[in-house]
């Protein structure tokens, strides 16, 4: 039995989808002792606890360096390296005891840095970026400046669920943000929602046998496009979620139901300003 019940959220950057079947395997299992570990998907929004990079990857590397790792969101390497990274790394083949071993170091030193600042209430962390960066700092700064999309400013949340228990709840969240959360229970309440007035992020419960959650997506985006409306699945666990289908219907990800309230609001975040 893990020492930890809740699993640590793992983004794995620059594996073969072959590895990461394994890493899936592997974290799948009990291991006995020490903490527990699940591997984030692509597409999901939650921030990770903490990132494994694949060293022998060149953008890899680029892409865990433009991610600014700390204390707080800690990497590991897998693999050796000719550039100097001040990260702790595991050689390959893995050997997946040294691993864990190094996993739960990392945690327990993250856990250490949450301790310090959680009387500052400030724990900052970099967002992370929808795309990947296609250089290595060979661009003008000032061109990734005009290159940059600005997130929305203003514009409602939409919730589309079966009852209004979860919009309530995000609501109460939201008051001191003074944003206003809707709510829609059909295909056509959310249509009308997002044509009366400007929507910056629709929430949509995937387990709504009557909602296509992939076409009103699609729908929801071509109302009105000038808003730059995004999308947000909640998914079960227990339920198909079509990677492929969400996105070719213009889905910006999804979060896995039960979520946590600040990572509820770190995904908002991500696609809109949050007036303090």
């Amino acid at each position: 039995m893990s020492a930890n019940s809740i699993p640590f959220a793992v983004r794995l950057i620059g594996f073969k989808p072959q590895e990461v079947e394994i890493f899936d395997a592997t974290f799948a299992l009990d291991q006995g002792k020490g903490y527990g570990y699940i591997r984030l998907s692509e597409d999901n929004l939650q921030d990770p606890d903490l990132y494994i990079a694949n060293a022998e990857e060149l953008k890899a590397l680029v892409a865990l360096s433009d991610l600014r790792p700390s204390d707080v969101r800690p990497a590991l390497l897998v693999g050796t390296t000719s550039i100097p990274f001040p990260y702790p790394s595991v050689e390959r083949p893995i050997r997946w005891h040294r691993l864990f071993d190094a996993l739960d170091k990392l945690v327990e030193k993250r856990a250490d840095a949450l301790s310090r600042l959680e009387a500052s209430d400030v724990v900052a962390v970099p967002e992370r970026r929808r795309r990947d960066r296609v250089d290595i700092d060979l661009t003008d700064p000032a061109e990734y400046q005009r290159m940059r999309t600005e997130l929305p400013n203003g514009g409602a949340v939409l919730v589309i669920d079966k009852t209004p228990a979860f919009r309530d709840y995000i609501a109460e969240l939201l008051l001191r943000n003074k944003t206003e959360v809707l709510w829609a229970s059909s295909e056509a309440e959310a249509e009308g929602a997002c044509a009366r007035q400007r929507v910056a992020v629709v929430v949509i419960n995937t387990s709504m046998q009557e909602i296509n959650s992939y076409r009103l997506c699609q729908t929801v985006k071509a109302i009105r496009p000038a808003d730059r409306t995004s999308v947000i699945f909640l998914v079960s666990k227990s339920s198909g979620y079509d990677s492929e289908q969400a996105r070719q219907s213009g889905s910006d990800g999804y979060l896995t139901k039960p979520v946590a309230a600040h990572h509820f609001i770190s995904a908002l975040k991500k696609f809109m300003h949050l007036p303090r």
